[in-house]
């Protein structure tokens, strides 16, 4: 049976976000979601759902592995529903897997009945129910199909940034060993920012590059750059000890950069579709797929209008400013009650961040928000 195998995800990842790790079988599409789904998640992840279903056809059947998710709220279970009508509408099935008699099979049950989302305790015991075995056909057959449907997904694409998140989307799909996925660019100043990401540990890591200057995002990202940088063992790297140093703390030893330079005259947009995985796991076959994918990507952006390009750009401008004031406040703050200087109060701010897996802007904007509140 063809397969793609779906990596474990680290342990040491932040539990603060939903992460969906895709598995692509022949009989079916397993999505594993992981974190807590409530609050504001929820329709982040609904997005999520819809981007990794709609950007390549399932082979007719969605699982969604559940056993993974720490926290399941009713808009949650609702959503679920909603995902499913939208697959049924499409001629797919959908399938939950998530342990009898918890909580969360009481909500999911409640807001959906048994005949459109089945409740299953194993991965195994879904696959029985609604097989669908494709079993011989040629692996590079089915890429074909896949990116054939990806182009046409994209040509559809409405926006810049529906285009950039079914791209990362795609990734996580179509490259078999993706754990985390990010999209750099680079704006005509030479600056870079993560416009699209399928986790905010995706985030962090290109962050790391921006701040020192180099790194695999900023180096394929460079007009003058390779197509693509690669790493299998950012352990033993001394080219970037920041950036290994944050891939560590988050068990992911891998990284794959490929190239965007989608943009003639008179735009300039360059960047690199960047792929996160364990320690030597990328393979060759990764990084073909990878390439695959860039050439779509690029051809995408190339698409896209000028004014699109600089809607991206101011928004990326003003959350740089917000997030630079917050920081700024915050530190202001930590020196004036602790007599910390400007480098100190800085450095307790990003230990903070670490330590409890949380933005090192959110903490900032927390404090700022509640300094009556907090002894600091």
């Amino acid at each position: 049976m063809f397969r793609f195998l779906a990596t474990a995800v680290p342990e040491t990842m932040p539990h603060d976000e939903v992460l969906i790790s895709p598995e692509k079988l022949d009989s079916a599409l397993v999505l594993r979601l992981r974190g807590p789904l409530s609050g504001e998640e929820v329709e982040r992840t609904a997005v999520k759902l819809a981007d990794v279903t709609g950007v390549v056809p399932p082979p007719g059947f969605v699982v969604l592995d559940l056993r993974g998710v720490s926290e399941l709220s009713g808009s949650a279970a609702r959503m679920l529903g909603e995902f499913t009508g939208h697959n049924g509408a499409r001629g797919i099935r959908t399938a939950v897997v998530l342990g009898h008699g918890t909580e969360s099979f009481r909500l999911v049950r409640g807001a959906v009945a048994s005949a459109l989302l089945p409740i299953h305790d194993t991965i195994d015991d879904a696959l029985s129910w609604h097989p669908t075995p494709q079993a011989g056909r040629d692996p590079d057959e089915i890429l074909a199909e896949q990116l054939a449907a990806l182009t046409r997904v994209l040509l559809d694409a409405t926006t810049l940034e529906q285009v950039l998140r079914q791209i990362a989307a795609a990734a996580t799909v179509l490259v078999p060993h993706a754990e985390v996925v990010s999209v750099t660019l680079r704006d005509p100043a030479g600056q870079f920012f993560t416009p699209v990401e399928t986790h905010g540990v995706a985030t962090e890591l290109d962050r790391a590059q921006y701040e020192a200057g180099t790194g695999p995002c900023v180096d394929a990202a460079r007009p003058d750059g390779p197509a693509y940088v690669l790493d299998q063992d950012l352990a033993t790297t001394s080219a970037w000890p920041r950036f290994s140093t944050v891939a560590a703390r988050h068990g992911l030893g891998s990284v794959l950069s490929t190239a965007l330079h989608p943009s003639p005259a008179p735009v300039t947009l360059d960047g690199a579709l960047n792929i996160y995985s364990h320690r030597n796991g990328i393979t060759a076959d990764d990084r073909h797929r990878a390439l695959l994918l860039a050439t779509h990507a690029s051809l995408a952006l190339a698409r896209s209008h000028v004014a699109e390009v600089a809607q991206l750009e101011a928004a990326h401008l003003r959350d740089a400013i917000a997030s630079r004031d917050v920081i700024g406040q915050a530190k202001g703050i930590l020196m004036a009650r602790q007599g910390l200087t400007a480098e100190e109060a800085f450095e307790l701010l990003r230990r903070t961040s670490q330590d409890i897996n949380v933005k090192l802007a959110d903490v900032a904007a927390t404090l700022v928000a509640r300094r009556d509140e907090l002894s600091v």
